[in-house]
């Protein structure tokens, strides 16, 4: 039996950033050995977010799935999972992080290294 395409409401676009990632295994190993050091050397999600970034990478929320993004673009390189790592595992270590929800029902939005500051009201 084949596996058949995916079709319906949700455009081509959603369904590429959001995708399991699929990589050879020679590609696969590489950046689960560029990833890793980075997720376990990090002590807080700020210092996380800022070794992932000066590397070009970002982490965000896709569909409601934790994912390392490529910064310019956005674009999902892979999630938890794929790295062999858990949200949960994350959680206990460096506290719950701090979300920014994009707008629309797709669950998405950013990790941000501080939480955002409210002005005090005169």
């Amino acid at each position: 039996m084949g596996l058949r395409q995916m079709t319906g409401p949700m455009s081509s676009k959603k369904r590429s950033t959001s995708q399991p990632a699929a990589y050879d295994c020679e590609t696969a190993a590489l950046l689960r050995a560029v990833m890793l050091p980075l997720f376990h050397g990090a002590k807080t999600w700020a210092e996380l977010i800022e070794v992932m970034r000066k590397r070009g990478y970002g982490l965000a929320f896709r569909d409601g799935a934790f994912c390392v993004t490529e910064r310019g673009s956005g674009k999902r390189l892979c999630g938890l999972n794929f790295l062999g790592l858990s949200m949960e595992d994350l959680v206990n270590r460096l506290g719950r992080p701090c979300v920014l929800a994009h707008h629309g029902d797709w669950a998405d939005g950013d990790l941000l290294s501080h939480p955002p500051t409210r002005s005090p009201l005169h």
